[in-house]
C-alpha cells in the first residue's frame, strides 16, 4: 500500500480542532448568524476552489443539469443548516448547541428510511436512541434554564424578513 502525501492523523486533527472551536467563536462573534454563516461558506470555497481547479476541473463538463439543481439546492440547505445552527447559539450553550447540531446522522436515518425504504440493523437503531438519550442529558440543563426558549427561537423566525 502506498503512503498517502499528507499525514491522515493531521488532517484529522485540524478538522476535529476546527469543528471544536467553530461554535465558540460563532458566540464570540457580534455579526448577525446570516453574516457569519456566509462568510464561513465563502472562506470555504475560497480554500477549496484552487485544488478543485487544478485537479477536478476537466469533470465540469459531465454534470448534467440535474446534478446541477441537485447541488444548488444542497447549498442552500447547507446555508440554512448553518444560520439556524448560528442562531441557536443566542439561546442555548455552546455544549447543548453542538450535541443537538451533531444529531445529524439521526436526521439521515429518518430520511434514508422514509425515502429509500432503508433497514437498519438493531445495531444503529440502538445507536440513535443512545444518541436521542445523550443529547437530552445534556440539553437538559438548558432547559431548566428557560423552558421558553425554543419558542422564543420560533417567535422570532416567524417575524424575519425573508
Amino acid at each position: 500500500m502506498q503512503m498517502p502525501k499528507v499525514n491522515p492523523y493531521v488532517a484529522l486533527a485540524i478538522g476535529v480542532a476546527s469543528v471544536s472551536f467553530s461554535a465558540i467563536l460563532v458566540k464570540l462573534a457580534t455579526a448577525p448568524s446570516g453574516v457569519i454563516a456566509f462568510y464561513r461558506l465563502l472562506f470555504t470555497v475560497l480554500l477549496m476552489l484552487p485544488v478543485f481547479m487544478v485537479k477536478y476541473r476537466h469533470e465540469l463538463k459531465f454534470i448534467e443539469k440535474k446534478d446541477w439543481l441537485y447541488s444548488i439546492a444542497a447549498g442552500v440547505f447547507l446555508a440554512f443548516h448553518f444560520i439556524l445552527w448560528f442562531e441557536s447559539l443566542n439561546y442555548t450553550s455552546v455544549a447543548s448547541s453542538t450535541v443537538l447540531v451533531t444529531l445529524q446522522p439521526l436526521f439521515a436515518f429518518a430520511g434514508a428510511y422514509l425515502f429509500f425504504k432503508e433497514r437498519f440493523s438493531m445495531k444503529a437503531i440502538l445507536s440513535g436512541i443512545i444518541a436521542i438519550a445523550g443529547s437530552l442529558v445534556i440539553s437538559w440543563g438548558d432547559l431548566r434554564i428557560s423552558g421558553m426558549a425554543l419558542w422564543e427561537i420560533f417567535f422570532r423566525l416567524s417575524h424575519v424578513r425573508w
